[in-house]
């Protein structure tokens, strides 16, 4: 358990050891895994004392920052930003204007530290990316970082950058993990967006990191020519995310088994990812730590070394290796999919591989798209999963609303939506999140929803378990937009439990739907407007006997006999026999111009 104890930081404010800072940073890094404060009655209390300590600092002239400090608190203005709003100043708006009206050292280092989306005050957006590098892109990119946007102002800030992406694209990256951290935060961060032209960021933020790839000189070799076609080709799977607790390992186990069929696969993952299940899904396996820092070139060393036919990313952007790397030509064919359920925009990334529900407009990707019928979506059952038994549900007291979501989809818009069926509801409603982050999150976000949801139940990160047994105890599901659900939408109807979705064209904006349609659940759960999901919402609320029919419906469908392979069934092909079609056809393919392909439509190249 990590704590942070804040007599000792207070001890050395008050006898200005030359140490202070330093301690004060260290408990700042801190706050992401924090369990607990000492010397203090609550977290409240210890977050606001804490983020008085760090005014204090930043606003010393004594004090003269280390490089590497200074680079530590700009990777950690996302923290802060969490720090200051989960406390008694609500954000750090008094802070920046004390660094900002005194005569300092250091002041664009220390300003830097400050500047959240959420700061109630100036913060011009082109004036930041007018900062002297690296400040201006460090400091715009972490405002797309942060997590989760709290107010209406912090969306505006977050989409005058996004709407400023062209501008970043020839600024350099500094030659940091910690600032590759925020660029491929930011770099995922943008498909959370609700504007249209959200992803204009990633060919931006391609171009920095293929520039950063040529100054640390990382290059593949030609590939051969002609290609040669193997009757077993090497596929390596770079996984960002493997582990067997996490959904990625439920979407993708299934895929993985097929394609071994037919494909050599060799596993490249962080070493926290290797749980007991996973080797077994393939034929080798290399792990490296992801927080060395030769992790990149032991990475690149190991996939050219492997001399891979194909390399496929499950997801692209939930690590921070994982948008610089992808951005190289390893393979003679690289593929992604829905780990992040949005387009990569990376010239070297040939195909994507989904389910058609998942596509409104293949327009929205880059890459071709491989497609399969929505039928053949299965998932990996999860090793040691304990069945949680549906409750019975009805009766007269307040409707509680679920709202499975992690905390970059509660985009401060879709709160607003909350609070406005909460004050419509003919009913008492109480609102259950579960954002699925830090406990400084959780009391961030506490702190800006408390009026509008009427004091919602916030839950902690929670286990599998206990996750389940939570959304167990509430009525009805109300799923996120414009960035939806997936497996808590899985999870709900297993339960019983009614989920409400909205649809889009994103591939983020149909996971939901896709999954709703799957089971067979009416058409009225799936709504295209604000104003059809808030009538919706009152409907579902205010009717019980709707909600009772409809979780009924649900447990009547069977949700893990539709969704998860059963051990007397057999195994699938239709993922195996599309990429092996794209492997064998690959330059008829990318010369056709086509940007979609079904089953049918490879199976005519044969």
């Amino acid at each position: 358990m990590s704590a942070i104890d804040l007599p000792a930081i207070q001890d050395a404010m008050s006898r200005q050891t030359p140490d202070r800072a330093a301690k004060v940073l260290a408990a700042v890094e801190t706050l992401e895994t924090l369990q607990a404060f000492t010397g203090v009655q609550t977290p409240f209390e210890g977050y606001t004392r804490l983020a008085a300590s760090l005014t204090t600092v930043l606003s010393d002239a004594s004090i003269v920052l280390t490089p590497d400090e200074a680079m530590r608190l700009m990777y950690c203005a996302t923290i802060t930003a969490n720090l200051f709003a989960a406390s008694a100043f609500g954000d750090a708006g008094e802070a920046l204007a004390l660094v900002r009206a005194a005569d300092l050292p250091q002041s664009l280092d220390r300003q830097i530290a400050l500047f959240s989306p959420d700061v109630r005050t100036r913060l011009d957006i082109d004036e930041i990316i007018d900062l002297p590098p690296p400040a201006g892109l460090m400091s715009a990119l972490n405002i797309v970082a942060t997590r989760p946007i709290l107010t209406a102002q912090g969306e505006a800030r977050r989409d005058a950058v996004l709407a400023a992406a062209e501008r970043l694209k020839d600024l350099d990256l500094p030659p940091a993990l910690s600032a590759l951290a925020i660029l491929s935060n930011a770099w995922m961060n943008c498909s959370y967006s609700s504007q249209p032209g959200k992803h204009a960021l990633k060919p931006a933020l391609n171009q920095v990191l293929r520039a950063l790839l040529a100054r640390l000189r990382f290059a593949a070799p030609p590939a051969p020519v002609p290609r040669p076609v193997r009757a077993r080709p090497v596929m390596v799977v770079v996984a960002e995310v493997m582990h067997e607790n996490h959904v990625q390992f439920r979407y993708f186990g299934q895929y993985l088994r097929q394609l071994r069929t037919r494909f050599e696969l060799v596993l490249v993952t962080p070493q926290t990812q290797l749980s007991p299940a996973v080797p077994a899904l393939f034929d080798r396996v290399f792990t490296f730590d992801s927080m060395a820092g030769d992790c990149l070139s032991k990475i690149v060393g190991f996939i050219l070394a492997t001399t891979p036919d194909l390399v496929f990313w499950p997801s692209v952007g939930m690590a921070r290796w994982g948008p610089l790397i992808a951005n190289l030509r390893l393979a003679p064919i690289q593929m992604t999919a829905l780990g992040h359920s949005a387009s990569t925009f990376i010239p070297a990334m040939d195909y994507y591989l989904t389910e058609e529900g998942y596509v409104g407009d293949p327009d929205l990707f880059s890459e071709t798209l491989l497609l399969m019928p929505d039928e053949a979506l299965r998932f990996e059952p999860q090793p040691g999963r304990r069945q949680v038994t549906p409750r019975a549900r009805g009766g007269d007291g307040p409707v509680i609303v679920a709202v499975p979501s992690n905390a970059l989809k509660l985009n401060p818009t879709f709160l607003g939506i909350l609070g406005e069926i909460r004050r419509r509801a003919a009913r008492p409603v109480r609102f259950h999140l579960f954002p699925n982050g830090s406990a400084m999150e959780a009391a961030a976000l506490k702190a800006v929803t408390d009026e509008a949801l009427g004091d919602p139940l916030i839950h902690p990160r929670l286990s599998r378990e206990a996750y389940e047994t939570a959304l167990n105890a509430c009525d009805l599901v109300l799923s996120p937009f414009p960035f939806g659900g997936l497996h808590s939408t899985v999870d709900a109807l297993r339960l019983g439990l009614p989920v409400l979705a909205w649809e889009g064209l994103e591939p983020h904006s149909r996971t939901d739907s896709l999954i709703l349609r799957r089971a067979g659940m009416p058409e009225r759960l799936i709504v295209h407007t604000t104003e059809d999901y808030i009538a919706e919402a009152l409907t579902l609320i205010d009717d019980g006997a709707l909600r009772l029919e409809l979780g009924a419906l649900a447990l009547a469908r069977d949700i893990d006999a539709i969704f998860f392979a059963q051990q007397d069934e057999p195994l699938r092909t239709e993922v195996a026999d599309s990429v092996w079609a794209a492997y064998r056809h690959h330059e008829t393919i990318q010369a056709s111009g086509r940007k979609a392909w079904t089953l049918d439509a490879l199976g005519e190249l044969a």
